[in-house]
């Protein structure tokens, strides 16, 4: 099973790809030739979307701060930086989001099994 971190970043390059739903579609132009993103497929981005999508219902800070990292690779310095937090308060609050999204994900998953 992968972990939680990797599910997200690959649901960051999935979500942000997608046209036709919330989240804007934009293309990856890339200067480095052979950076090799993590995708997930339709049905595992579709699990993912929903785990946060129920953060966004639970706890709104918590799913800004998922889709500025994320979809928009936002460090959780610069998040801190515009909250006027200190960077170990979102750096935790990440954690604690991420945690939440990996309970929902494995619950999702266990459904579909």
């Amino acid at each position: 099973m992968r972990h939680v971190k990797d599910f997200l970043s690959a649901w960051g390059n999935w979500s942000i790809s997608r046209i036709g739903t919330e989240y804007k579609g934009m293309s990856y132009m890339s200067t480095e030739s052979s950076e090799c993103r993590p995708y997930l497929t339709d049905l595992e981005g579709m699990v993912v979307d929903q785990a946060v999508a129920s953060l966004k219902r639970y706890d709104i800070d918590g799913y800004n701060i998922i889709c500025l990292y994320y979809q928009q690779h936002v460090s959780c310095r610069a998040i801190a930086r515009y909250q006027k937090k200190r960077p170990d308060y979102i750096t935790a609050y990440l954690a604690r989001a991420e945690a939440y999204v990996a309970g929902r994900i494995h619950g999702l998953l266990e459904q579909a099994a």
